[in-house]
């Protein structure tokens, strides 16, 4: 039975580097689609973040300031809905590239102290 679920955990480590791709991939795209979108109709929230670009001009504060944007849910009302729901989706892409980074570290590590 034991023998199983290392076959298992095995079999799944492509899956999470798969899912770990597509989601770094998809993130490019809608955190590209976040700056253009508050460059273009926020832009004093473009201002107060920043100046976030998707590779020009991005620090460690400006990378803060854009994933404590993306994480609270208290937008305000001068936030469009649009870009309340781009931020929704790039909340739970975070939550399904941790869960699969995770799930590739811990079957790695299954294997590493075997």
């Amino acid at each position: 039975m034991q023998y199983a679920a290392i076959g298992l955990n095995k079999q799944m480590l492509p899956v999470f580097l798969g899912l770990l791709l597509a989601a770094s991939v998809a993130w490019l795209f809608l955190s590209n689609r976040l700056y253009r979108e508050l460059r273009r109709n926020q832009h004093w929230l473009y201002e107060t973040l920043g100046r976030p670009g998707l590779f020009m001009r991005k620090s460690f504060a400006v990378n803060f300031r854009v994933i404590r944007f993306v994480f609270k849910r208290d937008y305000g009302t001068d936030v469009a809905p649009a870009l309340i729901r781009l931020c929704h989706g790039l909340r739970l892409l975070f939550c399904i590239y941790i869960i699969c980074l995770t799930g590739c570290l811990l079957i790695l590590f299954a294997e590493l102290f075997k």
